[in-house]
């Protein structure tokens, strides 16, 4: 289902009245190193996203779940610069990456992703929909809304301050390191974390395939964000990860690796 632009802020609205009102979930931000901030939001499976202060405006990493947690995090943003949010980025089109959507095309922001997110939004959304209301039941049932546009799956952002990279098939066939090169920073987003996570969407074969190759690219950063658990880490986490698929492959009666939706 494609949503005009005219529709976005009744959408918006209708989600948020769907929102749990329990007030122990939050979105909060933490200084990271120069432009750089972690947004942890702590509603449904609790998730990491990144947020880029630039010169002139912001870019934001990852939607995050609903509209209501987009605002949440649009309105941290203002306590910490008066600069607009101009860009958004999906990193994969899991709803932790994706479902904020209609909240930031809302406001004015581009919000981006590769053609081949667009395609797995479009193929799995209201699949989707339905897994994540099995154990979140106060998941908005939301429309699945577009991103303004797409880019290629290597791109440059503020002026070369961010940098996207697709290696391959991981946590989902599309799924995107970000890479902060000034901070020596990489988001690995739903691919790089310190538990197994949701394997449903994985493609388990290519997966330490995919890391490999970002290993061989030689990168040279001392920090990774991941998507969920605990934000910080070294550069261990690519080690710590393999290691965790690797325990999984060899198991015996292992499980599929499912957690909760979307990590």
């Amino acid at each position: 289902m494609r949503v005009s632009l005219p529709m976005l802020s009744l959408l918006f609205a209708a989600s948020c009245a769907t929102e749990p009102t329990d007030a122990a979930p939050t979105v909060r931000l933490t200084h990271l190193r120069g432009p750089l901030w972690i947004a942890e939001d702590t509603f449904f499976a609790p998730e990491n996203s990144m947020v880029y202060v630039g010169e002139r405006d912001v870019t934001v990493i990852g939607a995050t779940w609903t509209p209501h947690t987009a605002q949440l995090l649009h309105e941290r943003i203002a306590e910490i610069t008066p600069l607009p949010v101009r860009q958004v980025l999906l990193t994969n089109y899991h709803q932790d990456r994706s479902g904020g959507t209609a909240y930031w095309r809302r406001i004015g922001a581009a919000v981006l992703a590769t053609r081949r997110t667009e395609k797995l939004l479009e193929l799995h959304w209201d699949r989707l929909i339905r897994d994540i209301r099995t154990t979140f039941p106060d998941y908005p049932v939301l429309p699945l809304v577009h991103a303004s546009q797409s880019i290629a799956e290597d791109t440059h952002l503020q002026d070369g301050g961010i940098r996207t990279l697709y290696l391959g098939p991981s946590h989902t066939e599309d799924g995107l390191f970000v890479y902060f090169p000034a901070q020596r920073v990489l988001y690995g987003g739903c691919i790089l974390k310190e538990q197994i996570g949701n394997l449903d969407s994985a493609n388990v074969k290519e997966y330490p395939r995919t890391l490999r190759r970002l290993v061989a690219l030689g990168l040279p950063f001392d920090c990774i964000v991941s998507g969920h658990w605990t934000p910080v880490h070294g550069p261990e986490l690519i080690d710590t990860y393999l290691q965790l698929l690797a325990s999984r492959e060899d198991a015996t009666g292992a499980e599929s690796g499912r957690s909760t939706p979307a990590r």
